[in-house]
């Protein structure tokens, strides 16, 4: 009888542990592809990934050629296809991101008649033993995906063997994310046909790329081989297998001490250009890189830039160091110490925020010698030229945080841009204000997103990505309204507990595909308490945050309402007749009752003359409800 009474409490100790552990995101929408995926086990509630997860990978061995003369991007490629999916694949769908180019194409980004081109040219495509031919066997060639229905299907853990032979003119005057910029100045990314993703949720990924939409990439191998004239270096995701078949000696002994120490190197001068200092003597030389479980593969190759490098250790346990190098045009503005900021930015990550060991062996920072913007790809970025140092600073952290996000973690930035570039906007703050103490970095951004909020283009984070076609809509969804957001749980959660759940999100989803749910569980089971309170506001419904003093009591009671379904922290400042004052604050965590009313008693010792709640990094739509006055 003692037995069954002990069996009978550990499963009910059982069963109470199941509901705990499920039932904090019960009230969620959860749309009905994603609820297939947690009933096929590949997800579980907790945010943890499921017993029955998968995700697919390609091996790209190419062999590719940058013809500076023309402009003209030439390649061919051996891709092994691994299908670890429990499908049988009855097609296929190539990603041919140049295609953005191609005359007629629509397009969600204004380019020039001169970047107009007829996109990428297939000449030849093998998938396993069948030969297809480009005239008649792509009736399915939409803007930029190429969707091919096989000869013979790709059946569940199976290898698929594709030979694709490809070229395309690059853009010269504009460009995306990628171009020519300048004799002598490329930076090469959305390049080569890509094997799009095949995933748990919605099958092959058919989103197409009209110019807003970024990335959703399987971790794939790549060895690749870059032909280039001969003065020309090449700097590129992965490592360089043949250094010292490239460089001269003195330039590779430089690139070595970068690698060693904590202070700036320049590895290469303009005098070392002028002095035929670089490479080793030939017309053509072929650049050969490698990367294992990476996201993408984009190089750049110049033979007139400025190289500087430095490197740190980001991992105490193992020493391991890490390159943070920066490649930029003769006077560009600033970017003298954009190594030594590049350095201070992967410390942060590695050791501050997220706290995680930057997750690759180098990052290259690109300076395409124009104003405009910025683009990441994994251990490389492309970055224009900011007027002001603190703009520097401020892109390049930015761009090299992408490679936590939505690299090392594989997020669908087409459909959930917010999950990474809102942690690409928050994570600068502390950086930001160490570099540029004089710039509000952090309310800047609060007050970009409240201009936008509460309006009727604004919608909710959980809509995705590639369904914004208005500017601001998008931007607010991806950006400024995430990055708040990330602030306030943070806020909410007390910093420890917030750090220790980001690891673990972090933790358990590097080098796979999470979902926003996964995101949520994670947060919800390391803090041990429902947080839909906010998550459902900021995540998922229309809104806006609004704060106001509803009233003063004659006791000095005042009630602050929280007039928007926002949850945000409350920050009081009052003033006394005789001119001192005081100010107190509270953190986002005193709405997660469910209320909408909070009292704060102040001092009753003297007379109050103004009270004010507020402050420029805490958003509010109406500002002018925020002041109170005695009479």
């Amino acid at each position: 009888m003692k037995n069954k009474v002990l069996k009978f409490k550990k499963l009910i100790f059982v069963v109470l542990l199941l509901i705990t552990s499920n039932s904090f995101a019960q009230n969620y929408y959860i749309p009905l592809n994603i609820q297939k995926a947690y009933k096929n086990g590949t997800r579980s509630s907790d945010g943890k990934p499921g017993a029955n997860y998968w995700q697919n990978s390609s091996d790209y061995k190419i062999d590719v050629e940058l013809n500076t003369k023309e402009d003209i991007i030439k390649g061919e490629a051996i891709i092994t296809y691994h299908n670890n999916s429990p499908d049988t694949l009855k097609r296929i769908i190539f990603r041919l991101y140049q295609d953005f180019f191609r005359k007629g194409n629509a397009r969600q980004w204004p380019i020039p008649d001169g970047d107009i081109s007829e996109g990428v040219q297939i000449t030849k495509l093998r998938i396993g033993d069948n030969e297809y031919d480009p005239d008649s066997d792509f009736p399915n060639w939409w803007m930029t995906n190429l969707s091919i229905r096989l000869k013979d299907p790709i059946t569940p853990g199976s290898d698929t063997e594709i030979e694709i032979e490809w070229n395309f003119k690059l853009p010269t005057v504009r460009g995306l994310r990628m171009r020519k910029y300048d004799d002598g100045h490329y930076f090469i990314a959305y390049w080569y046909p890509q094997v799009a993703v095949y995933d748990d949720i919605d099958g092959w990924d058919r989103i197409e790329y009209l110019g807003t939409v970024e990335f959703y990439n399987d971790f794939n191998n790549y060895d690749v081989k870059i032909t280039v004239p001969g003065d020309y270096v090449v700097w590129a995701t992965g490592e360089l297998q043949n250094r010292d078949e490239m460089l001269k000696q003195e330039i590779i002994e430089r690139y070595k001490k970068a690698t060693e120490l904590d202070e700036v190197i320049q590895i290469i001068t303009q005098e070392d250009y002028d002095d035929g200092r670089v490479t080793i003597r030939g017309n053509k030389h072929t650049w050969h890189f490698k990367a294992e479980k990476v996201p993408d593969f984009s190089f750049a190759a110049s033979n007139k830039s400025n190289w500087d490098g430095v490197s740190l250790v980001v991992d105490s346990l193992t020493g391991r160091r890490v390159l943070t190098d920066v490649v930029y045009p003769e006077n560009s503005d600033n970017w003298e110490r954009a190594a030594e900021v590049s350095r201070a930015s992967v410390e942060y990550m590695s050791f501050i925020l997220p706290g995680v060991p930057f997750p690759y062996s180098h990052v290259t920072s690109f300076s395409n010698g124009t104003r405009r913007g910025g683009m990441e790809t994994p251990m490389m970025a492309n970055n224009g030229v900011s007027r002001r140092f603190t703009g520097m600073v401020i892109l390049l952290f930015h761009e090299i945080s992408h490679n936590y996000f939505p690299f090392y973690m594989g997020t669908n930035e087409r459909k959930y841009a917010w999950m990474d570039e809102g942690w690409a906007v928050y994570l600068p703050t502390e950086i930001v204000n160490k570099y540029a103490p004089d710039y509000n970095y952090f309310g800047e951004e609060v007050k970009g997103y409240f201009y936008m909020a509460g309006h009727e283009t604004e919608l909710p984070l959980m809509v995705p990505t590639f369904q914004h076609n208005s500017w601001s809509s998008g931007r607010t969804a991806a950006y400024t309204r995430p990055a708040v957001a990330y602030h306030l749980l943070r806020d909410a959660m007390v910093d420890e507990l917030f750090k220790r759940a980001l690891k673990e999100y972090i933790s358990r989803w590097s080098g796979k595909h999470p979902l926003p749910f996964d995101f949520f569980n994670t947060f919800e089971e390391i803090a041990g308490e429902d947080l839909g309170w906010f998550f459902q506001p900021w995540f998922f419904e229309f809104g806006y945050p609004d704060l106001a003093i509803k009233e003063v009591r004659t006791d000095n009671i005042v009630v602050v309402e929280k007039i928007g379904n926002m949850p945000v922290p409350v920050e009081i400042t009052w003033w006394y007749e005789d001119g001192t004052g005081d100010m107190a604050y509270y953190s986002t965590a005193i709405w997660k009752d469910g209320k909408s009313i909070f009292e704060i008693n102040l001092p009753e010792e003297k007379k109050i003359k103004k009270i004010e709640i507020g402050s420029e990094t805490i958003p509010d739509v109406d500002e002018e409800n925020n002041i109170w006055k005695a009479e």
